[in-house]
């Protein structure tokens, strides 16, 4: 091999290798926050939030989709997310202590497009509504069976009909760093912002607006949430 042609494979060499340093490695560590998003609806729902306890909304969709084909596995499938807005910000942490520590983030916007299970919760409740108006002898055990059906068959109309919504959140995005022995570890996260107190906005995003839903319209009277999953034998 010529030395002209040994200087043209090397060239090649170093220009996969530039591209692969400064294009692949770090798109694989700090930009594809859709990695941390895609399970974010399972992980509330499931293993609840250090800043609000989620459980009533994760009782409304079990009830909304209690076969195990379905249940909130299909709920957090059916989300889907898109970042269309990055502003670099800054953060003081620790202000004012010895550790203060200034540290820099992405307030992002986050368009999150999810079933209507809002509108699926209020026509169910309005239906259980109108059946103890209709029933004035039912006792709890039938009302609470009744919204549970009620619940199950609305969460069901909405998929049958496609009935969607597209709501938009601001979050906090930033890179945690894995320490020197794991390196590979560096991820980008979504978080909630320096000024938010809990999450429920996004939460409320990935539910179609289910817990604004929840907060005007209240449960039927006589219904519990946990009595009618046992009584509905939902795990």
């Amino acid at each position: 091999m010529t030395r002209t042609v040994k200087k043209i494979f090397l060239s090649i060499f170093l220009f996969i290798l530039i591209v692969i340093i400064g294009v692949v490695i770090p798109n694989l560590y700090n930009s594809n926050s859709m990695v941390d998003l895609k399970d974010k609806c399972y992980d509330y729902l499931t293993y609840g939030n250090n800043d609000y306890d989620f459980d009533e909304y994760r009782m409304i969709m079990k009830m909304m989709y209690p076969k195990p084909t379905f249940g909130i596995k299909y709920v957090n499938r059916n989300i889907d997310y898109e970042i269309i807005e990055r502003e670099r910000k800054k953060e003081i942490v620790d202000e004012g202590t010895i550790f203060e520590e200034v540290k820099y983030y992405n307030k992002v916007k986050i368009k999150v497009t999810s079933y209507n299970y809002a509108l699926a919760y209020k026509n169910a409740v309005t239906s259980t509504n109108k059946y103890i108006k209709e029933n004035e002898n039912a006792n709890n055990d039938e009302i609470e069976k009744y919204f549970a059906n009620r619940l199950e068959y609305e969460g069901g109309k909405i998929i049958e009909n496609n009935e969607k919504t597209v709501m938009y959140v601001f979050k906090k995005e930033e890179v945690v760093y894995g320490d020197g022995h794991n390196r590979g570890l560096n991820k980008t996260v979504i978080r909630k912002l320096p000024e938010q107190k809990d999450n429920l906005d996004f939460l409320n995003a990935m539910l179609g607006g289910l817990v604004e839903e929840m907060d005007k319209t209240k449960l039927p009277k006589g219904v519990d949430l946990e009595e009618t999953l046992q009584l509905m034998e939902i795990e």
